[in-house]
């Protein structure tokens, strides 16, 4: 950060699926800034446009979602990074009331909004970076001064594309992002600075987020203000919304047992009625899920869907038992974070949870019997403490954070072959540098045209990594040639690649690479 950032007030930003959270330092303290129009400390990552000159962000928004369903945009996280026809983005959207194509161009999602009979398109970064200028904007309010430099978290296994994105949406917001940090990872530092440690003691924490849209699981070594990253995984669509969904998709096959119901489809796009009863049901799914956090019954009560009044009664048990198997998803990928970071669960001295589905009851149970009956740390607030984590580590100068790549960055330059560039678990640089990794290959000439492929993940299959992008070359003659591949990715996690070709003719044209 440089003299000039550190006298500027930063805000730290948990930019959320479902809700978004502003840190602010007061006074050498770390506050959350409540929004002015409604005084809530966490705002709702939805826009809504009630007419042309008029958008609605945070609580607004979800307050007219049903009557203009079809200008609310929400949970534009889960697209963010991805094309259009990748199978999240196809199983997500299918669920939404508002209409997505694909962009013609670009070959992302595209949201369609219909505003006062005319449709307006907008891509997910779009929806990002209003809810990001929104939260500017009440910042700026709250300080009653102008903030341009924000710390902005992302989930743990967010790829290069989605990295990429999250900073074009800051960029398009008027942010200038000082650096882009893991949410465990902040989380982690907002924890640290609540349970000092002082004495060279090696504390082992694990971090359990589970938010509105992702899942991730990072294990940490803190000794004194050095935070060690030992392991980082995670589903990009693992959560609360996936929870709600189930509950959903239950309700709706109860209701369609009432043959008044049973020929309506609720997912019908091309149908008005269909589109904001469905608006309703998820509405009234999230309340009652909240409802059975803390309560063992709810009555699912709409009146007058599709001109008659449903009824349901709901039990926690039930709730339950749809969810089971994405709840012990999640603790599978505990077992397989403690196996990459070579631990044993009862090593393991302090358990941190982080993001709103944490509060259901049963992960609360699972997560305590999974530790032999050691409880989660109870002194951060898990909606806030990403959001104070990320504005800590700006501030704070004598804290170390050694975090880790937790995906490979792998070539396909013979059909597929893989080979690793950057292997998961590489330290990534600190303090903005760069680290630079470079291998060459000679390859057999077969053909004149030739291609090389860029993947991100763990898989040594092509398909199931997310593919980043691709670089093409013609040969001028039938010699074998030589590549030279070189890669520097920073501390955002962040990837740059140069491509060097010499084919005997050519002499080494290097080519950057942009996604």
């Amino acid at each position: 950060m440089s003299k000039k950032e550190e006298e500027e007030k930063i805000i730290g930003i948990d930019l959320g699926t479902i809700f978004s959270c502003v840190a602010i330092m007061r006074n050498k303290k770390v506050e959350i800034i409540t929004d002015n129009t409604n005084g809530e400390r966490i705002i709702p990552s939805m826009v809504c446009f009630k007419s042309k000159n008029e958008c609605l962000i945070g609580i607004a928004a979800r307050n007219n979602m049903i009557e203009f369903y079809k200008s609310t945009m929400f949970e534009s996280k889960r697209l963010l990074g991805y094309k259009f026809n990748d199978k999240h983005v196809q199983n997500d959207i299918k669920n939404w009331p508002i209409k997505i194509i694909e962009d013609e161009k670009t070959k992302k999602p595209l949201y369609i909004c219909e505003i006062e009979n005319e449709e307006k398109k907008y891509f997910p970064e779009d929806v990002s970076s209003m809810i990001l200028k929104y939260l500017k904007k009440f910042s700026e309010i709250y300080e009653n001064k102008k903030i341009k430099n924000a710390v902005i978290t992302v989930p743990a296994r967010f790829n290069n594309l989605q990295r990429i994105a999250t900073l074009n949406a800051a960029e398009k917001s008027g942010l200038n992002v000082i650096k882009i940090i893991n949410e465990p990872t902040a989380a982690a530092i907002a924890y640290g600075l609540n349970n000092k440690n002082e004495s060279n003691h090696e504390i082992k924490t694990l971090i359990f987020d589970l938010g509105g849209g992702t899942f991730d699981v990072s294990i940490l070594k803190i000794i004194n203000n050095d935070y060690y990253i030992l392991a980082s995984l995670g589903e990009e669509h693992l959560g609360g919304e996936d929870f709600n969904q189930r509950l959903m998709d239950y309700v709706i096959n109860e209701i369609k047992k009432d043959n008044y119901f049973k020929n309506i489809d609720f997912y019908n796009k091309e149908n008005d009625k269909a589109m904001k009863s469905l608006k309703r049901l998820r509405q009234k799914t999230e309340e009652i899920k909240i409802i059975l956090s803390n309560e063992n019954n709810a009555n699912f009560f709409i009146d007058s869907l599709y001109s008659k009044d449903i009824n349901i009664l709901l039990t926690r048990e039930k709730y339950e038992e749809l969810c089971m198997d994405l709840f012990e998803k999640c603790f599978k990928i505990v077992d397989d974070a403690l196996k990459l970071a070579k631990l044993k669960k009862e090593e393991i001295d302090d358990i941190i949870l982080v993001g709103g589905s944490t509060r259901t009851p049963k992960i609360q149970e699972m997560i305590k019997n999974y530790f032999n009956g050691k409880e989660p740390l109870k002194i951060v607030n898990p909606d806030e403490v990403v959001a104070k984590g990320a504005l800590l580590s700006a501030y704070l100068k004598n804290i170390n954070i050694h975090d880790i790549m937790s995906k490979s960055i792998r070539i396909e330059i013979q059909k597929g072959v893989l080979d690793i560039i950057i292997p998961a678990g590489t330290l990534l640089p600190i303090n903005g540098k760069s680290s630079k990794f470079t291998r060459e290959f000679l390859l057999k000439k077969n053909k004149s045209e030739q291609t090389i492929k860029i993947y991100e993940g763990n898989s040594e299959i092509a398909e199931e990594n997310q593919y980043l992008g691709k670089y093409g070359f013609y040969l001028k003659n039938l010699k074998d040639f030589k590549i030279k591949i070189s890669m520097t990715i920073d501390h955002n996690a962040i990837l740059n690649v140069i491509v060097l070709v010499n084919d005997g003719d050519i002499h080494e044209i290097a080519i950057p690479i942009k996604f």
